[in-house]
């Protein structure tokens, strides 16, 4: 069906009327029955109309006159001025094409809605709002359905899953749990907060972990001069053609380059797009514009490739922060998106999963080394900052020092009277539970709940783990 009318209220309201007017005139059972495969009461924008709608069909299922008189029965809160400009609009003699057009409204208000809930991070619905993308495509298509043949078993067959193949596959990962091969990956974050230093470093040492054939970076967002700065133009002599890297070109010049990308065999290659927003043609903010991107990104990893784009959070705002700028439509062909975090006390990077198809990731930390190379880190140690590093300190100080095992509430008393926050407090006495101290309680005194320091309760300055 194709639609070009403006979709604004009025022109709905009038086609929903003409609609209903027709339904009350020509009410036979062919029309009727199309019209209740497609719509149902809250499909329409006007509630009334709605009501009016579900009137008409129960008074046709009882087989009762469907006139004004019948409809206000039915329902109490239709409004006669409603039933009269029903009656006042002229019937339309094709009610099938104007409760496709009622209901492709219907879907486009309930995709817009659902898109908000998952750009505000509820990505349970990324799955409803597919079926609802669907539900649009096939809109307006009514036909006569017919039993399954041998032709039909056949083809559906040469399609249908494959098991031997489904048990023999398997999630291959570049690095631990964290970046999977022949994927697509999101990351995530504020400006400047290390994403291209990340990546960067993770293209050096899979290519020379071989983890890895090739490296095709498509560098939207730096210069030259930044290139130098971090030694990139070192790792392109280190590995030759091995690592492609293209910066300060075009738009048009990148496309091209892309174009010729999706010619060709890519197994085993590295894409990097830093960052996303330079490769969209149109609005970052538009589902349309950002879903066919991510068509062109699927048809690369199709070829074989492993595909990492770096994507910009939204500015932090009071009423509002989504974990990512633009369509939610980023989100919804990724194997994985993680957020990066920076902790500056400690100069570490955080990632952290918001979006795992295979379940099996978790937070991943690390250290930058000026070589290009990342140091994994225990992911406790990289998210402590100096405060809870005192705060840490001062509960190991106080359990010492008493003469009987402190309870709970004396532990948070000190640190309150020290001056920290009660929250932050209590988070770091529940987090250093078995692996600084250990909490037990008292069967003898009312299960009184006691802290006792473990051995060694300074581990964890010892925690970096070397290489990959």
């Amino acid at each position: 069906m194709n639609y070009t009318q403006d979709n604004d209220y009025s022109f709905l309201l009038a086609i929903e009327q003409g609609l209903l007017s027709s339904m009350m005139q020509f009410a036979s059972a062919e029309n009727i029955g199309k019209v209740v495969k497609i719509l149902d009461e809250k499909d329409f924008i006007h509630k009334q109309n709605g009501a009016i709608f579900k009137a008409i069909i129960k008074l046709f299922n009882d087989d009762k006159p469907i006139d004004e008189n019948f409809i206000l029965l039915q329902n109490k809160e239709i409004t006669e001025q409603a039933v009269i400009e029903v009656l006042a609009k002229s019937p339309i003699a094709n009610i099938v094409d104007m409760a496709q057009i009622v209901k492709h409204h219907s879907l486009d208000r309930q995709m817009l809605i659902t898109a908000a809930k998952i750009k505000e991070g509820d990505f349970t619905l990324i799955g409803h709002l597919q079926s609802l993308k669907e539900e649009q495509d096939v809109n307006g298509e009514i036909r006569d359905l017919k039993a399954f043949d041998e032709k039909f078993e056949a083809y559906i067959s040469s399609l249908d899953l494959d098991v031997e193949r489904i048990k023999n596959k398997k999630v291959e990962y570049l690095y631990d749990n964290f970046i999977v091969k022949n994927d697509i990956v999101m990351i995530v974050a504020r400006p400047g907060t290390g994403k291209s230093l990340l990546s960067v470093a993770l293209c050096n040492m899979f290519l020379s972990e071989e983890k890895i054939k090739r490296v095709f970076y498509l560098d939207g967002d730096n210069s030259e001069l930044t290139i130098k700065t971090r030694n990139i133009h070192l790792l392109k002599e280190k590995f030759g053609n091995r690592l492609n890297y293209f910066v300060e070109l075009t738009q048009t010049k990148l496309t091209e380059i892309i174009n010729e990308l999706m010619k060709k065999d890519l197994t085993d290659c590295l894409i990097v797009f830093d960052s996303i927003k330079n490769f969209i043609v149109g609005d970052r903010n538009s589902h349309k514009d950002v879903t066919k991107l991510m068509k062109m990104l699927k048809k690369l990893r199709k070829n074989g490739a492993t595909i990492i784009f770096l994507h910009h959070q939204n500015k932090l705002q009071k009423e509002f922060n989504s974990e990512f700028a633009g369509s939610s439509a980023f989100a919804e062909d990724v194997a994985l998106a993680f957020e990066l975090r920076k902790n500056e006390d400690k100069q570490t990077y955080i990632l952290i999963p918001i979006k795992d198809r295979n379940n099996t990731s978790d937070y991943i930390a690390f250290k930058y080394n000026q070589d290009n190379t990342l140091t994994k880190v225990d992911v406790d140690y990289a998210m402590e900052t100096n405060e809870d590093l005192e705060i840490k300190e001062e509960i190991i100080r106080f359990i010492a020092s008493c003469n009987e095992k402190p309870k709970y509430s004396d532990i948070l008393s000190t640190l309150i009277d020290a001056g920290y926050n009660k929250d932050k407090a209590n988070k770091i006495i529940q987090s250093g539970k078995d692996k600084y101290w250990k909490a037990t309680r008292i069967p003898r005194q009312n299960n009184k709940l006691v802290f006792e320091l473990l051995d060694n309760p300074d581990s964890q300055d010892n925690s970096i783990n070397r290489g990959l």
